[in-house]
């Protein structure tokens, strides 16, 4: 009977790592998006589209990440009391990792 509930848990710490994973790839492209900037300007082009568009995938990342919760105390996993800690491998509230399997 616990197999249903370890494999339930087990996809959850997945989806709160994807969620990670997703901030973590949208924090390290920063300096491609700066370089893209940069030869947009030179070119006397417009970059709006490409700030909102980045804005909006950094936002959206952030929010899922922020919203995930912790399998075992249902609290925020990522989120203490007012700020998200992206850099964080185990939960806010009571430590589980989610590399624990």
């Amino acid at each position: 009977m616990s197999a249903p509930a370890d494999e339930s848990k087990r996809d959850v710490l997945n989806a709160i790592k994807r969620s990670r994973s997703r901030l973590m790839v949208c924090f390290l492209t920063f300096p491609l998006y700066v370089i893209a900037v940069t030869r947009l300007l030179n070119n006397g082009q417009d970059t709006t589209w490409l700030m909102l568009v980045y804005m909006a995938i950094y936002a959206a990342f952030g929010i899922a990440m922020t919203v995930k919760r912790c399998p075992d105390c249902n609290e925020q996993f990522f989120v203490k009391q007012y700020f998200l800690n992206p850099f964080r491998r185990t939960c806010a509230h009571c430590g589980l990792s989610y590399s624990e399997r």
